[in-house]
């Protein structure tokens, strides 16, 4: 119940009537976040706050007034008035303003409102900002109002936004954020926001708060030209017009790291650029609130010296080593973030993308054509607007005959077929070049970024001498210009270098005054490459962008230096100038032969594979040739070590210089001639020069690996790169993982050279638009080719099937004919129009095939990938009899095709193929597979694979007695125990994989009677839910046997047991065992839980895994001195975490690297973020010990993925 007031003048109603006037006084300084704050803690209705905003013809201080009465309207209506006033007061007092800090404090008296402060209970205000503190933020206000957000008008603007989009990544750990680095493209980033953790978000959230109690410390990123800078003038202005909705400040200081005395404060008062006698009482109100109210944004940390990034008072103050109450925002280049990421005090990464696919689009015709109607039409005539997301179609068109609507396409249509230029697009300031320099060059696209810039240099020379009075079109390029425009292009560009050196990218008039030989510059305008500002009354310079400056440095590298190679070797590993030897090959080529130093390092760029355990590498060596190549959905790597910063950096100089003798010299210094690029993080610009350098490679390359990124379908770029590609450059081996290809892009591929004399291919196709039988087709048209391997999951068929029929007809004709193909695994994923007939007519070429070894082929029930229902209709019948009857090559066959796909009246009575191992399996759903009848049939096979299937042990071991590789399941415990019978005196097998349906006690008994008894098998796994009652039976299994070298057991009841410690006890007794697989689960039970009941699994899960299991599997690592492969999977864990599990993570990484013999080791499904934190922490310690103790071993591999 509310609390009335004992007399009518205290009601909360009079209370607040009273006080109207001088309400409306104090509140129309902070109007617009007082606003915000009432309707966020919901005291207001959206209507006021939407009218405060919008109301045009009001003064601000009319609209408090009718703010004031909604807030009486308000508080009259509310059930709890005198609770309702005490809210509004409390927002009001939080402004800090002394007016409203008085009334407030007079409300609360008249209440009787009591705050508890220490063991008293008094009114106590909050603390007001001092008068110079306010005086000092007002001039700010002025002084950052009076700035433009965009500080220049050439080259020209282009689109809405300048301050470009930014996507929001939420820090749920450290690790998402190192993680989040990995996404940080310089090329083409439309899909970015789609990325798992990425958030679009609007500039009122940058400053949002977090759940935690520190703080903002805020990271904006991004490349070059993005609008970073413009970014943090559009913040400036929000906090100078009142419009931040979630923070308020008392003060915010612009700190502009690429001003010198920026980099070098030293202290507090060091940041106040504009000098005040107040400031010094500024300082101390701040630094005695340890920087409460006080909001700080370094602009330009990749401008910060490699030693300031760690000493300088700017670092300090993100590390929270100082002012810890202040909040921070800080801008940097992508490239120089990971500084950043290693404080681990941050608490926001915001990155700045720029334009979109669609906005590019959408900006080149709204650029172009001016009439703003026709623009429209024009976007509309060509895009469909889906989720608030633009889309242009694959084609644009116009039907206008208006030159500059047709010009627009044109610009587009280019830029799809130049990719390379179209990736750097999305930054705004090279759009607008782009767009100029396509203008005035009469639709032509520069070839490099050197050219580029050289064509909007050139421009910009033009624009500024026409104002002189000269004729533009007299300067046809920067290496002719007349004499005086030469001299002050000269000047300029040695500025721009000494700059560039001393990483100073703002100059005062003094400073350009102290370089002697800038008499031309001057008297020239400086060219108009650069722009003037007011840093706090005093007149500054600076070039264009950071870019032109660095274009600059590198002319006056490359065409004034003496020894302009020195001088790139110099600067080479200087992060600085990253951009500027760009430039520099661009404009050498880098011809002189002292460059080749750099391009003649060796380097290994082979992957390491995930490792091949010895059942599934006994398994698989018997159908493929190389067991260890199996690209899929979840195939997994490490990237090589090779592929890093320096190796991208060389594949960017060799694009910029158009060197084609130096793409073959660095292709003959990689070991091996075998390229892996897999799971890399490369930018499309990256891909572009990717294939640039392969395609003139001018060599045969052994092996080529090479895998995009299904959110960023990057391959395209690398195909399209292969255009002009010489005969010289060939590939022996190609391991392609393609999502969404198309039609086009695959006749590209193959119209290369690059593929023409290829052995070997292992190709999987992620979703896309092509036709199955047309893509076989085009491999086995290629003359030399020994092994294929295809996956075609969920390819989106074209509907017109009916003319495909016929290449159908001749796919099985090219099979038929072939005599180079040995291997062949053909895998259909997906419900389409032509998975049967492609299927069926792989079936019937293979028939009458007379070279082809091994056969795999795999059919699946999946959905269709464009949402058309087809039926689930069988193969053809008669298809597999034919293949089983009539071939007499084929060796290793795995047929997986899912019962109801096979032929209805499928009858094998004959087989004729020398088969010496079989695999079936995998699809089925219903167990009534009718081609397991193939078994009646043959004799001898050495390898036999049953997927999930059952069949008579007895009658395997009879018709084949030689059998070396078993798999099957085995439904009863009976069946169960007439397998591990037969296998005590078995001699022959050495790899079985088996799961066990029963695992009673009889069974328990006759598995470890078989382990004790049988000396041959060296391979073991069982399969299924393993209870802690059966373990014993394993443990006295194995404790007895003496070959045992790979043993494989999963899923283990995950929980604080003695069986289990009794089995890593006996496992590390066991030198003859050399390869581990174990899985766990916490329970057997269903897991049909609730979302809070599964993530408490999950921790409970965690727990024992960081308690318990970890430290068991420490401890067998520490007794067991032999194993070399180990893998430890466990399921439902999550990110939760105690201080006390530090120590069995580091324990358990000391026992890897200080293991004598363990090769490889992979750990979680995935691993919790906690144990991939203290790995990165401690990896460059732990090498290196290993490197010094172990001088001779390899370093183990460590998989937490």
């Amino acid at each position: 119940m509310p609390i009335s007031c004992a007399k009518e003048g205290n009601t909360p109603s009079a209370i607040l009537r009273m006080n109207y006037a001088t309400l409306v006084d104090a509140i129309t300084s902070c109007l617009y976040r007082v606003t915000h704050e009432l309707y966020a803690k919901e005291l207001i209705p959206m209507e006021t706050v939407n009218h405060i905003q919008t109301a045009k013809g009001i003064s601000d201080l009319l609209k408090t007034g009718q703010l004031v009465s909604v807030i009486q309207r308000q508080l009259e209506c509310s059930c709890d008035p005198r609770q309702y006033l005490i809210d509004t007061c409390h927002v009001l007092m939080n402004q800090r303003h002394k007016s409203l800090v008085d009334i407030t404090t007079s409300i609360f008296l008249k209440l009787k409102v009591h705050v508890h402060v220490g063991q008293s209970e008094t009114v106590v205000p909050f603390c007001s900002i001092p008068d110079d503190v306010r005086l000092y933020a007002d001039i700010m206000r002025n002084q950052y109002k009076g700035q433009p957000i965009v500080a220049t008008d050439w080259p020209p603007r282009v689109g809405k936004d300048f301050f470009g989009r930014v996507a929001l990544i939420e820090k749920e750990d450290d690790l998402t954020e190192k993680e989040s680095a990995w996404h940080l493209l310089r090329g083409k980033v439309d899909k970015i926001m789609k990325l798992s953790g990425n958030k679009e978000v609007d500039v009122n959230d940058i400053l949002r708060p977090t759940t935690s109690l520190m703080s903002l410390r805020i990271l904006i990123d991004g490349p070059p030209g993005i609008g970073k800078t413009t970014l943090c003038r559009k913040l400036l202005h929000m906090w100078s017009n009142e419009e931040f909705v979630y923070q308020q400040y008392d003060l915010v200081l612009y700190c502009p790291l690429r001003n010198a005395k920026m980099s070098a404060a030293a202290t507090l008062a060091d940041l106040f650029l504009y000098k005040s006698p107040k400031v010094s009482n500024v300082v101390e109100w701040i630094s005695d609130k340890e920087g409460e109210g006080l909001l700080i944004i370094f602009d330009g940390w990749d401008e910060l010296r490699e030693q300031l990034r760690h000493s300088s008072l700017a670092a300090s103050i993100i590390r929270r080593e100082q002012l810890d109450r202040c909040s921070v925002i800080v801008t940097s280049r992508s490239y120089a973030s990971s500084s950043l990421f290693n404080m681990h005090s941050l608490s926001r990464h915001v990155q700045v993308i720029g334009f979109l696919e669609g906005d590019i689009s959408t900006v080149i015709i709204q650029t172009l054509q001016k009439d703003a109607k026709l623009a429209q039409e024009l976007i509309d005539e060509n895009s469909v607007v889906n989720n608030n997301t633009r889309h242009y179609k694959p084609d644009v068109s116009t039907t206008h005959s208006n030159k500059d609507s047709q010009q627009a396409i044109k610009l587009i249509q280019d830029l799809k077929i130049r990719g390379d230029v179209r990736s750097l697009c999305y930054v705004p300031l090279i759009c607008s070049m782009v767009i100029l320099v396509y203008r005035k060059e009469e639709g032509h696209l520069p070839t490099t970024l050197t050219q580029l810039y050289e064509c909007f240099l050139l421009q910009t020379i033009r624009r500024h001498v026409n104002k002189r009075e000269i004729d533009p079109y007299t300067l046809c390029s920067l290496s002719s210009l007349p004499s005086q425009l030469m001299k002050a292009l000269q000047e300029l560009s040695q500025v721009a270098y000494i700059g560039l050196a001393k990483t100073t990218m703002t100059f005062s008039l003094q400073d350009l005054q102290e370089h002697s030989l800038m008499s031309e510059a001057t008297k020239e305008d400086y060219l108009g490459l650069m722009t003037t500002f007011l840093e706090y009354d005093e007149k500054k310079y600076q070039f264009l962008h950071l870019s032109i400056q660095e274009f600059l440095a590198a002319w006056w590298i490359a065409k004034h230096k003496k020894e302009t190679e020195d001088v790139f070797k110099d600067h080479f590993d200087d992060d600085h100038f990253r951009m500027c030897l760009r430039f520099v090959a661009g404009l050498t080529h880098l011809e002189h032969e002292r460059y080749q130093q750099f391009f003649d390092k060796k380097v290994s760029l082979v992957c390491n594979r995930d490792a091949l355990f010895g059942f599934e590498f006994q398994n698989r060596s018997t159908f493929y040739k190389n067991p260890e190549i199996n690209i899929s959905v979840f195939d997994e790597y490490i990237p090589s070590d090779g592929f890093n910063i320096s190796f991208i950096l060389l594949l960017q100089f060799l694009f910029e210089s158009r060197n084609a003798s130096l793409c073959h010299r660095l292709t003959l210094s990689i070991d091996k001639q075998s390229l892996c690029h897999c799971r890399n993080k490369l930018s499309m610009f990256d891909w572009l020069c990717l294939g640039y350098f392969v395609s003139h490679s001018g060599a045969t390359w052994n092996c080529l690996h090479l895998e995009d990124s299904y959110h960023q379908p990057s391959l395209h770029i690398f195909v399209n790169a292969l255009s002009d590609m010489p005969l010289e450059t060939q590939c022996k081996k190609f391991e392609l993982k393609f999502h969404r290809p198309t039609t086009e892009l695959l006749q590209k591929l193959f119209r290369s050279s690059l593929l023409y004399n290829m052995q070997e291919c292992y190709c999987f196709l992620d979703s896309g638009h092509y036709v199955p039988s047309l893509l076989l087709l085009q491999f086995l048209h290629l003359p030399q080719l020994k092994i294929l391997h295809v996956t075609m999951y969920l390819p989106k068929v074209p509907h017109n099937v009916r003319e495909y029929t016929e290449k159908c007809n001749e796919l099985e004709e090219c099979i038929k004919m072939n005599v180079t193909l040995k291997e062949i695994k053909i895998d259909l994923r997906g419900n389409h129009s032509q998975r049967n007939c492609t299927m069926a007519s792989i079936i019937r070429g293979a028939s009458d095939n007379r070279s082809i070894k091994s056969l795999s082929l795999s059919l699946d029930l999946g959905s269709s990938a464009s949402g058309d229902n087809f039926p689930f209709l069988p193969l053809p019948d008669g298809v597999i009899e034919q293949l089983l009857k009539n071939n007499n090559t084929i060796q290793a066959l795995s047929l997986n095709i899912p019962d109801t796909l096979e032929p209805l009246s499928l009858d094998i009575l004959e087989v004729n193929m020398p088969l010496t191992a079989l695999e079936i399996g995998e699809f089925f759903i219903f167990q009534k597979c009718k081609l397991l009848s193939i078994l009646r049939r043959i004799n001898g096979l050495h390898c036999l694979i049953l997927n999930r299937l059952n069949f008579s042990s007895r009658l395997i071991f009879h018709s084949h007695p030689s059998l070396q590789t078993l798999c099957l399941a085995v439904d009863t415990a009976k069946k169960a125990i007439e397998l591990f019978t037969i296998l005590r005196t078995n001699i022959t097998l050495k790899a079985l994989s088996v799961t066990v349906k029963e695992k009673t006690i009889e069974v328990g008994n006759s598995l470890c009677y078989m382990l004790t008894k049988n000396v041959t098998l060296q391979y073991f796994q069982i399969n299924g839910s393993i209870l802690c009652e059966f373990l014993p039976f394993l443990s006295d299994g194995i404790r007895h046997n003496t070959t045992l070298q790979h043993f494989s057991v999963g899923y283990i009841e995950l929980s604080v047991n003695k069986q289990l410690k009794n089995l890593f006890a006996v496992i590390s007794q066991k030198d003859n065992l050399k390869e581990l697989q174990l899985q766990f689960k916490l329970s057997m039970s269903s897991n049909r839980l609730s979302q809070a009941a599964q993530e408490e699994k999950k921790t409970k899960m965690t727990a024992l895994f960081f308690e318990h299991l970890l430290p068991d599997v420490t401890n067998m690592l520490q007794s067991h001195k032999t194993i070399k492969l180990l893998d430890i999977n466990c399921s439902s864990l999550n990110n939760s975490f105690q201080p006390s599990w530090s120590q069995a993570a580091h324990c358990f990484y000391d026992s890897i690297f200080n293991h004598p013999s363990l090769e490889y080791i992979k750990v979680g499904f995935p691993a919790p973020s906690y144990l991939k934190e203290i790995l990165e922490d401690q990896l460059i310690i732990l090498n290196e010990r290993h490197k010094k103790e172990q001088p001779l071993k390899t370093v183990p591999m460590i998989n937490l993925n």
